[in-house]
């Protein structure tokens, strides 16, 4: 396994500004970078109870950013650990052909020479192996909402895979509003629906002090108290925009030479860095961070 990437130019100067062993925010996913908020634990705790109840479809639903993806990853390594089938795969630019040859890598399936409709069977023989050895098998399937409608069959088809009165459950990421699986008959199959909300602010208080604490800095010498309100407050608590106005103050700061960061310092790199993004993203996140 390759180590880490070296580190250059603006990112190698801010960790070496802040004195950092890693970079503490980001878009990179790690296991250890879920934040395990009351709310994720809730939901970890309804997908537990759909499974070992039988579910067969569960949609986990949220805007933009929220963490659904971070969510699925980290559930199914939880999923994983307790020595279930779990898998994670994403729906988005798959075709049918092609999602059923990644989940047929992720079961370890050899695809077997012949038509398409071959492989289908060869991944249910599999699945339903696992479902007689009464393995619970979880199937993450991230960016649902973006599934071309040839690809929702294939989900559906799964669900409806039964040995010993036990079946795959499928839980589902996406956004509710554009769902296919929201219109139709494809809405009667899924059996439960599990919003994730965006952080409170003591959540996004918490997450950037943990992360802070982690590599390496006291919470304090890197963003005052102001600042980190001011970051909960103008981000609405989506982790994503948390994540990416965080480092960019870092960034910023760094370049400046301001230690530490203050609220009007976080209100300054807000406007510089957001205020190209189009309407829409700035009326949503005014909204979602009035009091």
């Amino acid at each position: 396994m390759s180590g880490p990437k070296p580190r250059t130019g603006i990112a190698a100067r801010y960790l070496a500004y802040w004195g950092f062993s890693f970079p503490p925010f980001g878009p990179d996913w790690v296991q250890d970078r879920f934040f395990q908020t009351a709310t994720a634990e809730e939901a970890l705790a309804r997908v537990e109870f759909a499974v070992t109840r039988g579910y067969a479809a569960v949609l986990v639903s949220g805007p933009a950013g929220v963490g659904k993806s971070w969510f699925l990853r980290w559930m199914i390594e939880q999923w994983r650990s307790s020595r279930a089938l779990g898998i994670y795969l994403s729906a988005l630019g798959r075709s049918r052909e092609i999602w059923l040859e990644e989940l047929a890598v992720q079961l370890g399936v050899t695809r077997p020479p012949g038509p398409p409709g071959r492989l289908w069977r060869v991944i249910s023989q599999h699945i339903l192996a696992a479902c007689l050895s009464d393995q619970p098998c979880v199937l993450a399937v991230d960016d649902a909402s973006l599934a071309e409608p040839s690809l929702i069959h294939i989900l559906w088809a799964l669900t409806q895979l039964t040995a010993r009165g036990r079946h795959p459950t499928l839980v589902l990421a996406g956004r509710w509003e554009n769902h296919l699986l929201s219109r139709g008959h494809f809405a009667d199959w899924i059996d439960l629906r599990i919003p994730l909300e965006p952080w409170s602010e003591e959540d996004v208080i918490g997450f950037l002090c943990c992360r802070l604490q982690n590599a390496g800095r006291k919470p304090d010498e890197v963003f005052a108290p102001e600042a980190r309100e001011a970051i909960a407050r103008l981000t609405g608590g989506v982790p994503r925009d948390v994540n990416r106005l965080a480092e960019w103050c870092l960034v910023a700061a760094a370049g400046a030479n301001v230690r530490p960061v203050d609220g009007e310092f976080v209100k300054e790199v807000y406007d510089e860095f957001y205020r190209h993004l189009d309407t829409e993203w700035q009326t949503s996140k005014s909204v979602s961070a009035a009091p």
